[in-house]
């Protein structure tokens, strides 16, 4: 049995499900969501899946720094720094620009940035003195292709490039690499929810005219925390289906 583990945040449902499910076959996996009822459902598709590695769920918000510390120095003393971590949890709050106010800019940038520094906090260092491991931040390709009603969501994204590109650079020597991850329209619950006559207009605009697949992230997050990107730092791998191009 591997005794290998990646953290996953935000993988109650949706992409980081999937997540989940897609690295538990070859990764002892610990993920989080806001609530034990939204645990519920990941722990048992990743229990039915009968694999010889190990599944935890726990409740924690990103934004509490001090839940975050508490549960990350947990983790760190059951099982020791984690080889891997995706920092997967996010939030859009969605709206045009001239109606958003700080409220929704702060939970947009608590959410997905301030998330990351209170999990890398405690978690960097047992990875500095492990000597090896993996970061990917979860971005999205509305960090380079503009995308209406998106500034809080894509400057959060957009954010992550840098911080990636600048973590790469003070963590490499400890052997620990750092990259971005950014999808393009994944066929989620969030896409689900779009019209149709909205989502075809939206396939269109996409070259190989179709939305991508959980499972499609999830097998690229695992090549930027696997053995078969071992010189890959510092870098945003784009997921798109040619939009961006």
């Amino acid at each position: 049995m591997t005794q290998k583990w990646v953290l996953i945040t935000g993988g109650s449902r949706g992409i980081g499900q999937t997540l989940v499910t897609e690295l538990l076959p070859r990764w002892n996996v610990v993920f989080t969501g806001r609530s034990a009822e939204s645990l519920v459902g990941t722990q048992r598709r990743a229990e039915n899946l009968h694999t010889d590695t190990w599944v935890q769920g726990h409740v924690c918000d990103g934004k509490n720094e001090q839940q975050v510390a508490q549960l990350a120095q947990r983790l760190i003393d059951k099982f020791g720094a984690p080889s891997a971590v995706i920092h997967n949890a996010g939030v859009t709050r969605d709206a045009l620009h001239i109606h958003q106010d700080a409220e929704i800019w702060r939970d947009v940038l608590e959410t997905n940035l301030v998330a990351i520094i209170n999990w890398n906090r405690v978690l960097l260092p047992a990875m500095m003195l492990q000597g090896q491991g993996a970061i990917v931040l979860m971005s999205s390709v509305s960090a380079i292709k503009g995308n209406r009603g998106q500034t809080a969501y894509a400057a959060s994204k957009a954010a992550m490039m840098g911080l990636a590109r600048s973590l790469a650079c003070e963590v490499g020597r400890f052997g620990i690499r750092v990259n971005c991850l950014a999808p393009g329209l994944i066929d989620s619950g969030m896409t689900q929810a779009i019209p149709e006559s909205k989502l075809k207009a939206m396939r269109q605009e996409i070259p190989l005219r179709r939305l991508g697949h959980p499972h499609e992230v999830a097998k690229a997050a695992e090549f930027l925390i696997g053995e078969n990107s071992h010189y890959l730092t510092g870098q945003t791998l784009i997921l798109d289906g040619g939009m961006s191009a």
